[in-house]
């Protein structure tokens, strides 16, 4: 009996010591790529904007010197599947101003213990979507250039609140449309472009685009068209960008979201 206690605990030892190697592995991919993200210094001003966009970064700015990123933290909710119920979270999120990419790191926690942990990325043309349990066990990924077009889409869905990139970011062309604006970019997994639609004011008030991939019940990827909206403009961490979001994909039966987010704060990185 005692050899069996003993073998036991041993077991459950090197299983302790499994998670834990595991769980600092995976934060210091994500503590790497953020540090990777925040690197490099914004360039000049961009003088080849189309006025409604230039307008649109100079009120975003607020009068500050574009930053190397922005912090962001995040209160959010997110179904995992069309009709599901929403899952609260907390988030942060780092984006990168010189280079198209992010960081966006949510736990899911149970008491202190962050119980599930989720990390989408992008990063120099490619991106995924990680899930862990315990910060350490795989529990879901997306990858390959399916995710790292979604994932170049995100990007450019979320330059309203990185008014720093829209007036420095030379990988992003923009050109304006008769109802609108539109971003685009390369990535590994084709050209990603989104539709951006303002209000009387000239502020980015929706989004629009055409064939995102979107994971089905059945396992398969099918390209959905996406939505989404922004609200609330402030003047948060010293950058005037929507308070809320939603995002959502068009399916059969009509429009549902899946995300939804309202800033809790936003910190300028660096010049």
């Amino acid at each position: 009996m005692k050899t069996a206690l003993v073998v036991l605990a041993l077991a459950i030892t090197v299983a302790v010591i499994g998670l834990v190697a595991l769980a600092g592995a995976f934060s210091h991919q994500i503590v790497a790529r953020e540090a990777r993200l925040t690197s490099a210094p914004p360039e000049a001003r961009r003088n080849d904007l189309p006025e409604a966009v230039h307008a649109f970064a100079e009120r975003g700015l607020a009068g500050a010197a574009p930053a190397r990123a922005l912090h962001y933290r995040w209160q959010a909710a997110i179904r995992r599947e069309k009709g599901g119920g929403w899952m609260e979270l907390g988030a942060t999120q780092v984006f990168a101003v010189a280079e198209p990419g992010f960081s966006w790191l949510a736990e899911a926690r149970f008491g202190p213990v962050p119980a599930i942990r989720v990390v989408d990325w992008f990063e120099t043309g490619d991106g995924a979507l990680e899930i862990r349990f315990l910060g350490a066990v795989p529990m879901g990924r997306e990858a390959g250039p399916a995710a790292a077009l979604g994932e170049g889409m995100r990007y450019l869905a979320e330059l309203p609140f990185v008014p720093d990139a829209i007036a420095t970011n030379r990988a992003i062309d923009w050109h304006a449309v008769p109802d609108g604006l539109v971003a685009g970019m390369e990535t590994q997994g084709g050209r990603a472009e989104v539709r951006f639609t303002l209000d009387a004011g000239g502020d980015i008030v929706g989004l629009s685009a055409k064939g995102r991939p979107a994971r089905q019940p059945d396992g398969s990827l099918m390209p959905l068209d996406w939505r989404g909206s922004f609200g609330d403009y402030a003047l948060i961490g010293g950058r005037r960008v929507p308070a809320t979001a939603e995002i959502g994909y068009v399916y059969a039966d009509g429009y549902e979201a899946y995300y939804r987010a309202s800033v809790a704060g936003l910190t300028a990185v660096g010049k």
